[in-house]
């Protein structure tokens, strides 16, 4: 069981604290459920992955597309994106609060999709959040095949 404990704004950005009594905790989440492209503007965009798959202890908020760990634990975290790339660079990073852990890289010249697709294991703590983000100048590529997904669960509690 999860209930809100607390609502938290950080710059434009709102965090929902939550209590979790339950023991499992896993996700995954599409970025959108149509065919489009997501641009980032000049500077960096949060991803928000909209079509929800699994959210088992409802961790991951689609509505901001941050996931809030209930519980102190260790947690894996993986992301598949993709582009279609005619000679240049797709680029997405991984955050834990506002420590960016990641930035992965992929150039491709072939005009077919291009996939870039990373995973980290983490130690959180309840309340921390992860989310990807899209850097400056950046774009994505989704259809309703789901090229672009972000997933995340429990290892076990500490």
């Amino acid at each position: 069981r999860t209930s809100v404990v607390g609502v938290f704004i950080l710059s434009d950005v709102c965090l929902v604290l939550f209590h979790f009594t339950g023991g499992k905790v896993a996700f995954s989440a599409a970025l959108t459920f149509n065919t489009e492209y997501v641009q980032a503007g000049p500077s960096e965009m949060n991803l928000v992955f909209r079509n929800i798959i699994t959210n088992v202890g409802n961790a991951y908020s689609s509505n901001t597309g941050f996931f809030t760990a209930p519980v102190k634990g260790v947690y894996f975290f993986r992301f598949t994106v993709a582009d279609i790339l005619s000679s240049r660079t797709m680029y997405t990073a991984l955050y834990r609060n506002q420590q960016r852990i990641m930035l992965l890289g992929e150039y491709d010249m072939d005009h077919h999709v291009s996939y870039l697709v990373g995973g980290v294991t983490l130690q959180l703590e309840a309340g921390d959040w992860v989310n990807l983000r899209l850097p400056g100048n950046q774009r994505l590529y989704n259809d309703e095949s789901n090229h672009c997904i972000f997933s995340g669960f429990l290892l076990f509690t500490l």
